[in-house]
């Protein structure tokens, strides 16, 4: 039988004293540490600056290495303006700055390792916002569009760009992120590295040209128009989605339209051009999936006899994988 230790009252009085001090030690590390930073954020404060646009500028270029966020709208003001917004140590605040460059305004932002829920927003007016020309390049941020714009180019490493509204030409490229488009289009040209694609009532008047290294795309096209100069999508890896318009619906939006507003039923010509029968022309191939082609677009398909194109406008359709299923329906 192990003999028994027997500890006197002083003995146990001190052991019961280090164990209450090193628990006090143990609960008061993380209250340290917590001071110590709610005393390093009394040194934040929120920062915010704004800046003109030169009345006369159209072309407004975007030059930014940092993760703010960038929002773009139009305003019925008379003036364009940039107001930079976030939370930054007193001593560090990183400025905002906007220079006219042969014709070009172009707004930066000095780069700063501790600036916090950073945000660039930009008001255009509606005067003159269908003429101005927008440039992204880089930044880590989310690019966010909207309104009536001429050119828009976004070049971003990382982050979503969103463009909705009325634009004449349109091309994107991230290395990592989501892009979505919705509204009317001249033309779209969309390249994503890794990312998806999305397009929503989608109305392009000529092209669309969309592809992903990694990543779905899924493009759904209004029934009021057809991109005339066709169709081009392309995933390396990803499924690929397309809804097409109506040819028959999409050629009695452009009569209407091409007809004038009073349809001639006031007796006059008013020169209306006379629109031709549509006709899609679909290729579509996976190396590694499957391909699913509407039944009622079958007729489309590239690989049958093409004599029901003739006397026709023929929309060219190109669609392919490496690998991901494809899917093509129409409104």
């Amino acid at each position: 039988m192990p003999a028994t230790v027997l500890v006197n009252q002083s003995a146990r009085t001190g052991l019961r004293a280090v164990l209450v001090i090193a628990a006090a030690i143990v609960l008061l590390i993380p209250i340290a540490i917590s001071v110590a930073h709610g005393a390093s954020r009394l040194d934040y404060t929120k920062v915010e600056s704004s800046e003109q646009l030169a009345a006369s500028a159209r072309d407004v270029r975007f030059s930014l290495d940092t993760g703010a966020s960038i929002t773009v709208r139009t305003t019925d003001a008379d003036t364009a303006t940039v107001t930079m917004t976030g939370v930054g140590p007193r001593d560090d605040v990183p400025k905002l700055r906007v220079e006219e460059t042969n014709g070009e305004s172009v707004v930066t932002v000095d780069d700063r390792k501790v600036f916090e829920n950073a945000r660039i927003d930009v008001a255009i007016p509606k005067a003159t916002s269908k003429d101005t020309n927008l440039t992204f390049a880089g930044g880590l941020g989310e690019v966010d569009v909207r309104g009536e714009f001429n050119d828009v180019k976004a070049d971003t490493d990382a982050g979503s760009v969103s463009l909705e509204g009325d634009f004449e030409k349109v091309q994107t490229t991230t290395d990592w992120g989501q892009t979505r488009f919705k509204g009317s289009f001249g033309s779209i040209e969309a390249k994503s590295d890794v990312g998806t694609l999305e397009g929503t009532d989608l109305k392009v008047r000529d092209r669309v040209d969309a592809t992903t290294s990694t990543g779905s795309i899924d493009l759904d096209f209004s029934n009021e128009m057809v991109p005339t100069s066709g169709i081009t999508v392309k995933a390396d890896e990803g499924k690929i989605d397309l809804r097409l318009p109506r040819l028959d619906l999409v050629k009695e939006h452009m009569s209407a339209e091409a007809a004038g507003p009073d349809d001639g039923r006031d007796g006059s010509d008013d020169g209306g051009a006379e629109v031709k029968d549509l006709f899609y022309r679909i290729n579509a191939t996976s190396n590694q999936g499957s391909v699913d082609l509407a039944k009622d677009l079958e007729k489309y398909d590239a690989s049958k006899d093409p004599k029901d194109a003739e006397g026709k406008a023929v929309i060219p359709v190109s669609v392919t994988a490496d690998t991901g299923a494809i899917t093509i329906d129409q409104n």
